[in-house]
């Protein structure tokens, strides 16, 4: 519940601190903040980081007191554990599919790409929704979505960071690296290969995937609704950041509110024993 908390305020103070950015410093033309606003600017990177390090310190906390979110196994969440992350997977895969059909310009590999990536979501979604306990492939099949977002984020940073629109461009950047090493960490949790310190790496990849996408998501959003002339210019929405938000948003609530059945059976049974001799 800690961690439900932290994510939605660094979600919603993130999120409106962006969009007064949008509305007063950053000018579209160029994607550059306006002559001496530069320290402002800076501002939603200390926040973001300062959510972010709140966050690993709970994550660590969590782990030393045993938390159901730290020690919980993905096959001992409950019967209808599933369903939330299924139902994000089908939300996902539509989202994507819409987004690869709206791809104007775009080069081949990044059309077929987009389109595998919402096939690939759309596999998890349905593996996870006829299921009570998530099959294994699932995590194998995460491990698609992780490949996508590292090349992604690696174009991104290719072009658009070093042409145009660098203010807006650093953020999604951010977004799809993080994405990519929460696609990497879920997928051990899914198919069940854990380690001492991998439930923390899911949990902090995924804290930090939820926040740096929703604000992307929700600054925008803001901005179309109520920023008017001032953001004229503004490049529209990532189809990416939108999909990793709704699907680390859907793994958050999933793990931090699972009632436990089972822990983590460690893919090193030793590993065990140094987690119980470290809280001694």
């Amino acid at each position: 519940i800690k961690n439900l908390t932290l994510f939605s305020n660094g979600y919603a103070v993130s999120s409106v601190i962006r969009f007064f950015q949008y509305v007063s410093i950053i000018d579209f033309s160029t994607g550059f903040y306006i002559m001496g606003s530069e320290a402002a600017g800076c501002l939603i990177y200390i926040v973001l980081a300062a959510f972010g390090l709140g966050f690993v310190a709970l994550t660590i906390i969590g782990h030393k007191k045993k938390w159901t979110a730290t020690t919980v196994s993905s096959d001992g969440m409950g019967s209808k554990a599933t369903l939330i992350p299924g139902v994000a997977y089908l939300i996902a895969a539509v989202v994507q599919f819409v987004g690869a059909m709206n791809l104007d310009n775009a080069g081949f590999f990044r059309v077929i790409g987009s389109y595998a990536l919402a096939i690939s979501f759309a596999a998890l979604g349905l593996c996870l929704m006829k299921s009570t306990v998530p099959p294994a492939v699932t995590g194998f099949i995460n491990l698609l979505p992780a490949l996508y977002f590292f090349a992604m984020a690696t174009t991104l940073f290719t072009t658009d960071l070093t042409v145009k629109n660098r203010s807006d461009s650093l953020i999604l950047l951010l977004t799809l690296v993080v994405g990519t090493l929460f696609f990497a960490a879920v997928a051990r949790f899914f198919a069940r290969l854990e380690t001492r310190h991998s439930r923390s790496r899911e949990l902090i990849t995924s804290g930090f995937a939820f926040i740096l996408s929703g604000t992307h998501v929700l600054s925008k959003l803001l901005a179309y609704a109520f920023g008017g002339d001032a953001v004229s210019g503004i490049d529209s929405i990532s189809f990416d950041a939108l999909v990793l938000m709704v699907i680390s948003g859907a793994f958050i609530i999933t793990v931090c509110t699972a009632k436990q059945s089972k822990e983590i059976d460690y893919l090193l049974p030793d590993e065990k024993e140094k987690d119980e001799k470290t809280e001694k």
